[in-house]
């Protein structure tokens, strides 16, 4: 009787050592490419048609990895680091828009969501957008001069 019970005692230890178990943490990667994003010299049409917008844009790239394939919801926000883009032009006059919307948004200093995917798994494809940019123009309020915006792109990811 001891013999049957050691017995099943080594097969269940022989199979642990069999099956591999992988505890990894789950990683999420938000790429960017095509950043910085850079606004060209504005012309006399730019300053007519009241903004000089940016063609190219940002695009981002989401995805997760490792980790169990537990439902995600992920999260892309932008926000600057400063009120200004130097002398006295507000930050609010840069604004961004996503590749698949028409609307234009001012650029402010709280995280603005981007875009909201959920639920996102491990063994779901990344997903992507890419974000366009405009700074506002005013013939009075705008002297020639350099201008800059620094951005902040967060990935946020929750357990819905």
């Amino acid at each position: 009787m001891s013999w049957g019970k050691g017995l099943s005692a080594q097969v269940l230890f022989v199979l642990a050592l069999l099956v591999p178990v992988q505890v990894r943490a789950q990683q999420a990667t938000l790429t960017l490419i095509s950043a910085p994003a850079t606004l060209s010299t504005p012309t006399a049409a730019d300053y007519n048609a009241g903004f000089v917008a940016e063609p190219t844009g940002i695009t981002f790239l989401v995805a997760l990895s490792g980790g169990g394939n537990t439902a995600r919801t992920t999260i892309v926000s932008i926000r600057s680091t400063a009120t200004t883009m130097g002398g006295a032009k507000p930050i609010g006059d840069l604004q961004w828009r996503r590749a698949d919307l028409g609307t234009w948004n001012s650029v402010t200093t709280n995280n603005v969501v981007v875009q909201t995917v959920t639920p996102f798994r491990r063994n779901d494809p990344p997903w992507s957008n890419t974000i366009f940019f405009r700074a506002l123009l005013s013939w009075t309020a705008d002297p020639p001069g350099s201008y800059s915006a620094p951005l902040v792109v967060t990935l946020t990811v929750t357990t819905p």
